[in-house]
């Protein structure tokens, strides 16, 4: 996998559409091994909570808002995601926090599209000058209900 940032024509495209996809920012193996990781892990299991879709359905995920010293910490707090950030955001970046969402396939709930900022104004963060970076562990398709 190449280390190299991201060029003029994905920067140009992240400020005109206001999101940038990145094939294979992690190599299947590193997602594989991400996904294994989080489907056995117990303290994330009995962290996890449901959050109400809106449309009678709920959603289960896991807010961190410190990083750890785990796979989720190491891959929140890389090189490949944080120097691609702070090229797309033109500064420096910080965590503000990180979370896995364990969407069900076909019975789990919906997750809208929606702008993280808006959130994040209500706890304090004035500016929507943040990033948001989303690594799928599972296909994504209409088959399974994809986010």
């Amino acid at each position: 996998m190449s280390a190299a940032l991201l060029d003029a024509k994905q920067v140009a495209a992240f400020q005109k559409d206001g999101f940038l996809i990145v094939d294979s920012l992690f190599s299947q193996e590193e997602v594989t091994l991400l996904g294994q990781i989080g489907r056995a892990d117990l303290a994330m299991q009995q962290a996890t909570f449901s959050r109400a879709d809106g449309e009678g359905g709920s959603v289960k995920l896991n807010v961190e808002n410190e990083l750890h010293d785990d796979i989720y910490g190491a891959i929140a707090s890389c090189r490949r995601v944080v120097d691609r950030m702070e090229a797309l955001l033109g500064d420096e970046v910080y965590h503000y926090h990180h979370k896995m969402i364990q969407k069900e396939a076909k019975v789990g709930g919906a997750w809208a599209w929606h702008q993280d900022y808006g959130y994040w104004y209500n706890n304090g963060c004035l500016s929507p000058d943040m990033g948001s970076c989303m690594i799928a562990v599972d296909r994504a398709t209409v088959e399974n209900g994809c986010l």
